[in-house]
């Protein structure tokens, strides 16, 4: 059986994806034993702000992806004259943050801030030109080196912080974590430049010939860019707010700073982190799956264009539900065995639905794009957030409920933009109620594959649970959910 050029790209990516990942969490997990929960509150504090200003720019990559995969010969024309617009932002950005940092960090309400946003500001003007060049080169399928590059900026990254952190750490917590986040302009450095040597080569194979300025439709692609980026701006938007909301509120229910620093750190730090780590697998098939769905809709392949659509949406579900099985049944040996505290054990749990939803929701949203509906992702978005701040400040200030009440509110933004691209979709109550006996089946059978994986291996742990016992239920799950997926998707291998 010949496998479908599209599965590889997806596996090339969910590879590439799982490792950058698991170094993202390596890197994570050491360096929260370094500095403690309120150290990497001010780690996650700090990249909430570099990610809003990154996602102002955010919708030019993917805008450029789809025009590249439609007209590749348009593509790189686009990419220089949309480098030299980066240029110009990126820097007045990164000069704004670097002689403002001490002003921001007051106006965001911790002072020790200031150290760390220093440090991003050179990553603030580079990393948005690496992402335009991803951005071209997704448009042309080559997702080995963007998956190479990937890799290279996250070890560089991990690398440069654990060294700059360890070296730091006798000045005090906070200059430790504001010398760490230095490591992300390492990185981007480093991965630009690979990609640069990359494509100089390519250009010399096969040059391309130029095109009259004229030509070129920036209507378009700033129309479509803007879209894509006010619904991609809501993440790290949210992600912002949450970073002054939940502090501030666990503080007004009567935790000091550094508890509710500590606290945020915890519940976005660890839980979170833990919580999202599956989604990594239906983000890598989103990344493949959008610039298909694209040409099918482009060239009128509709029949062609449904298949793969609901392929993806089942890969979703199945891979999704078999993460949320896992996250709540081993939220307590996650928590121990990967940050050292027990702390993170419930919060993980009440975020163990998060790759369900956040797999459908990503899926959706590309779906939708690739039909050029962009304006009703944004509102959904809008909404989830909307409603996710109300639920937040009036929970997290109620005292012992500020894991729940963070938790809600991630909950509540992720569940409310799924349903509302579910309506985008046209998909009809009616044809999800004919799908749910298929469902609950799927869920059945996860369910009932935990309850084996724990059954057979108890003859091989004796006393509490070790962390030789945790990798071995996990390898046996893994290893018996693999298998599933196998048999739903047999026939399916060689679509697309």
């Amino acid at each position: 059986m010949k496998v479908s050029r599209l599965l590889k790209q997806s596996a090339i990516r969910a590879g590439a994806m799982s490792i950058v990942k698991l170094l993202g969490l390596v890197g994570r997990v050491v360096l929260t034993r370094l500095v403690g929960a309120e150290g990497i509150g001010l780690y996650q504090i700090a990249y909430s702000f570099y990610g809003l200003l990154l996602m102002i720019s955010g919708g030019l990559p993917t805008a450029l992806a789809i025009i590249t995969a439609k007209k590749p010969w348009l593509g790189w024309h686009f990419f220089k004259w949309i480098s030299l617009f980066l240029v110009v932002l990126g820097g007045f950005f990164s000069m704004i943050v670097f002689w403002n940092s001490s002003v921001i960090s007051n106006a965001m309400g911790n002072p020790d801030l200031q150290y760390a946003l220093r440090s991003l500001a050179p990553a603030i003007f580079a990393a948005p030109l690496l992402g335009l060049l991803r951005g071209y080169l997704q448009g042309l399928e080559r997702f080995n080196i963007i998956a190479l590059s990937e890799l290279t900026e996250q070890g560089s990254r991990i690398l440069f912080m654990l060294l700059i952190v360890g070296h730091l750490l006798s000045h005090g917590i906070h200059v430790a974590v504001g010398g760490g986040v230095l490591a992300a302009f390492i990185g981007v450095l480093v991965s630009f430049a690979l990609l640069t040597i990359y494509i100089s080569a390519d250009q010399r194979k096969n040059p391309i010939a130029p095109v009259s300025l004229s030509k070129l439709p920036f209507a378009w692609l700033f129309k479509a860019s803007f879209i894509i980026s006010l619904t991609r701006l809501l993440i790290p938007a949210s992600d912002f707010i949450d970073a002054i909301l939940i502090p501030g509120r666990l503080v007004a229910a009567g935790h000091d700073t550094s508890q509710a620093t500590a606290m945020y750190g915890v519940i976005t730090g660890m839980a979170a982190i833990m919580a999202y780590t599956p989604t990594l697998v239906t983000q890598a098939l989103s990344h493949t799956v959008t610039i298909r769905l694209a040409s099918y809709w482009q060239r009128k392949l509709v029949f062609q264009f449904h298949k793969l659509l609901s392929l993806s949406l089942k890969a979703a579900w199945l891979w999704g539900l078999s993460a949320a099985v896992y996250l709540f049944v081993y939220a307590p040996e996650l928590s121990v065995f990967i940050f050292n505290t027990p702390e993170a054990a419930k919060p993980i749990q009440y975020l163990a639905l998060l790759p369900v939803i956040v797999g459908f929701r990503e899926l959706s949203t590309s779906i939708l794009w690739s039909q050029d509906i962009k304006k009703m992702t944004f509102f959904g978005l809008l909404t989830g957030i909307s409603c996710s701040v109300v639920i937040q400040y009036i929970v997290i200030a109620i005292p012992g409920w500020g894991y729940i009440g963070a938790a809600l509110g991630i909950l509540a933004m992720e569940i409310i933009s799924s349903l509302w691209n579910l309506y985008a979709m046209k998909i009809r109550i009616t044809q999800v109620l004919k799908l749910l006996p298929s469902l609950l089946f799927d869920a059945m059978i996860l369910i009932g594959s935990m309850i084996l994986v724990n059954i057979l291996s108890r003859p091989w742990i004796d006393g509490p649970k070790s962390i030789f016992g945790f990798l071995l239920e996990t390898a046996l799950f893994f290893s018996v959910v693999g298998a599933f997926l196998y048999t739903r998707f047999k026939g399916n291998l060689s679509t697309g």
